[in-house]
């Protein structure tokens, strides 16, 4: 059985717990699982604008290309349809297996336009959480 003694002893007299009344007030706060991981990935992008031409840029693809995918896959399970293709095009892009030839000033500039993106998604592409019936 889940919950404090309060919210058991509640729940075996039939009562509302007092959680679920907070609930019902204030609602639930949506889970942005999507926001973590596309942090890491902005923090890695600046290091990239930060280190042109150099041989960790490959680093950086990897790191970039693996982050996405994975904010990937939480807006596909917050079921946010409209940003999916984001985290699926910047992972197509510093896709480091087949690289594209990008350099220089434009390529920085992708790079920031991709961690703003990719901050946006993670910030917007939430999961608002499941209510859960009083007494369980």
């Amino acid at each position: 059985m889940s919950g404090n003694r309060a919210q058991r002893r509640a729940a075996a007299r039939g009562e509302v717990p007092a959680a679920s009344k907070i609930d019902d007030r204030y609602g639930r706060r949506p889970e942005r699982r999507a926001l973590a991981p596309a942090v890491l990935a902005t923090i890695v992008l600046l290091a990239g604008v930060a280190l042109p031409g150099s041989a960790g840029l490959i680093w950086i693809r990897y790191a970039v290309a693996i982050l996405s995918l994975i904010i990937a896959v939480f807006v596909w399970q917050a079921r946010r349809w409209a940003w999916l293709p984001v985290p699926i095009v910047i992972a197509v892009l510093w896709n480091p297996a087949v690289p594209f030839p990008f350099s220089g000033k434009p390529w920085a500039i992708g790079q920031l336009v991709a961690a703003a993106a990719l901050l946006a998604t993670g910030f917007f592409a939430s999961k608002r959480p499941e209510r859960q019936q009083p007494g369980r």
